[in-house]
């Protein structure tokens, strides 16, 4: 049994309320754990146990499976309000360097630092945000965090120094990370199961939108050293964010008295999602090769006479590439299973770092761009809607802020990491490490996943059913 395996009992366990070697033998007559030894089981009569188990979680249906619709209003809302929260996000990470910079004449090191605090701030409010969501309430979060997006908004332009803007941002990143992990989850409960990476694939591709919508207005602000509208800017946007949360209707999950009970602990696996870590790893490796590339391409484009086709438009074909192949992913991962998507995004990773790493000119670094919007677009959305699918529904939120933290933690040490190596070895040596670590990761998934056939459509498609029967079998409990 490999050690995703092992979290999925130990989940199925709780979720049902039964023994792990209960679980354990549901698991296995429905053919999804890898290796089973019956002498373990004991008596004819706990197989028995087990069987009835297994029978008095069916009869009952999801609401989320009564249909397979997607598109609806509620989930087009969440996407919207997602895709507005990163658009602030990526725009005020670039302007608030060149903000810091212009007004306080302060060090790039210490203007970077108050750009990137923000991270530092999100990674803070993650874990316990979703630890506790359901205890809150969803919308209740949502609402707490969009208000708390908006009104810091306000405060930036009243900080009389760095360090009081330096506590807004931090303050800021955490009301980021509680709304960015509030509409995640939502997400997860409005996408029926059977279309989880269709879903979830649509739903982060605003983010990828985000991701070149943002830097590209805040590049357009900064050139002409209007940081005033800049900020307006953002300040409307939160607002409407906050407008749209309250107009969202959020599918709540009813706690029963034992979960209810289970907060008065506290336990690392009450932060982090076990079963959900391994995947999530693999979208931290795509958020070390994608944010080592957002770091340094404007040097790195300008330093080899590419700065006014390849770097301008590095980023647009990144956007172009990711919008094109993210439906092809969500079905991909629907209907084939996990492997036939992770394998290859990986070898874009690594080709896409390599073309960077060695390009001799505009289009070969424009073709490295294509390459990282196919490679990195298909990690994160696959890696999402698989960190959600290793863990049963109690954990979701958990299972969110796992994902999140582990690739917020690549996507900030990447640069600081990589770019260590930039004064003795030039921006090529960053690429080169960056492909390096893609191959590793390409190591990494078949060793812990791939070889057990973890993501297989088969074991996915009993194990979706599996957790609808869970989820049953715990509600009427």
């Amino acid at each position: 049994m490999c050690c995703n395996d092992k979290g999925f009992v130990n989940e199925l366990s709780k979720e049902m309320n039964i023994t792990e070697a209960d679980a354990e033998f549901i698991l296995m007559s429905q053919g999804v754990v890898g290796l089973y030894n019956r002498r373990r089981r004991g008596t004819e009569e706990a197989e028995e146990q087990a069987r009835a188990l297994l029978a008095a979680s069916t009869g009952h249906e999801d609401s989320r499976e009564s249909g397979e619709k997607l598109w609806t209003a509620n989930y087009m809302l969440d996407i919207a309000i997602n895709f507005f929260v990163y658009v602030v996000h990526y725009q005020l990470m670039l302007w608030s360097t060149s903000y810091a910079i212009n007004t306080w004449q302060v060090s790039i090191s210490t203007a970077g630092l108050a750009s990137g605090i923000f991270i530092v701030g999100s990674l803070l409010m993650r874990l316990p945000a979703g630890r506790y969501i359901d205890l809150a309430g969803r919308r209740r979060l949502l609402l707490w965090g969009t208000s708390a997006y908006f009104l810091l908004m306000l405060l930036y332009r009243l900080c009389p120094d760095v360090a009081s803007f330096m506590v807004v941002r931090l303050l800021q990143g955490m009301a980021f990370g509680a709304t960015s992990t509030a509409t995640s989850i939502i997400a997860a409960s409005l996408i029926p199961l059977k279309r989880m990476g269709s879903g979830i694939g649509y739903y982060t591709l605003g983010v990828t939108l985000a991701s070149a919508v943002g830097p590209f207005w805040a590049l357009s602000f900064i050139n002409v050293g209007d940081f005033e509208t800049s900020i307006i800017f953002c300040s409307a946007l939160a607002l409407i964010i906050l407008c749209l949360s309250w107009l969202l209707k959020v599918p709540e999950r009813d706690l029963s008295e034992r979960e209810r009970e289970a907060y008065h602990g506290v336990s690392l696996g009450d932060f982090i999602a076990k079963s959900s870590v391994a995947i999530s790893m693999i979208a931290m490796v795509g958020g070390v090769c994608y944010s080592t590339v957002l770091s340094y391409m404007g040097e790195y484009a300008a330093a080899n006479g590419m700065a006014e086709l390849g770097g301008r438009f590095f980023f647009l074909c990144f956007a172009a590439a990711s919008i094109l192949s993210r439906p092809l992913i969500g079905w991909l991962l629907d209907n084939r299973g996990g492997n036939v998507v992770i394998y290859p995004s990986l070898l874009f990773l690594t080709g896409s770092m390599l073309l960077v790493a060695f390009a001799a000119d505009d289009y070969m670094l424009l073709a490295g761009g294509v390459l990282l919007g196919i490679g990195y677009g298909s990690i994160t959305a696959a890696c999402h809607a698989l960190a959600l699918h290793c863990s049963l529904s109690r954990k979701m939120g958990v299972a969110t802020s796992t994902y999140f933290m582990l690739l917020d933690m690549g996507t900030g040490a990447g640069p600081y990491c990589l770019g260590s190596v930039v004064p003795f070895f030039g921006f090529s040596a960053v690429y080169i490490m960056a492909a390096i670590i893609a191959v590793l990761g390409f190591g990494g998934y078949f060793l812990s996943m791939g070889r057990f056939h973890r993501f297989s459509i088969e074991r996915l498609d009993r194990e979706r059913d599996i957790k609808k029967r869970a989820a049953m079998h715990a509600a009427n409990a």
